[in-house]
């Protein structure tokens, strides 16, 4: 994105251009370099760039994963944690291994469409997933108080 009227010098997007949820799955052995190599993998995938992400979501159980409290920090984006009811139950490409593991039929699908419609479908490397979509007010508003809660205490805990 350029803007002329200043020069020729690359500009960030604007925060109405932060809307990018970004939802993580992560194994115990992932690395904050994992994360973050997937991440703008993904957001590469979709012409976008870490500039775009408004914030990194997950499962309530990883808010204090330290790969990805780490990548949250290095994005200067809160890390939102989601308690298992307030995840979406229905996902594209539901994980029998995740399930086994969580109860859960995905984790990094299921985080990102809390927010909105995907905007990319989940992605793997070998110790994470993570799925894009846009945030959207009427998906945000629709989540419970307790989401919400969960959500602030997990952005406070990462220092945001």
């Amino acid at each position: 994105m350029r803007d002329d009227s200043i020069g020729s010098g690359p500009i960030r997007p604007s925060v109405s251009d932060r809307g990018i949820v970004v939802g993580l799955g992560a194994r115990d052995t992932a690395t904050t370099d994992d994360v973050l190599a997937l991440i703008e993998q993904c957001l590469s995938e979709c012409g976008l760039s870490p500039d775009h992400v408004a914030q990194l979501v997950t499962v309530h159980r990883r808010r204090e994963h330290p790969a990805l409290v780490a990548a949250a920090r290095t994005l200067g984006v809160p890390l939102l944690a989601l308690a298992d009811e307030d995840l979406a139950e229905t996902v594209p490409h539901p994980s029998a291994q995740v399930l086994r593991h969580t109860g859960l039929a995905s984790v990094a699908e299921a985080s990102a469409l809390a927010f909105g419609p995907l905007l990319l479908e989940k992605r793997r490397c070998a110790t994470a997933t993570c799925a894009l979509s846009r945030c959207d007010p009427s998906y945000t508003l629709a989540m419970s108080s307790a989401a919400r809660a969960a959500s602030t205490l997990s952005a406070s805990m990462a220092g945001l």
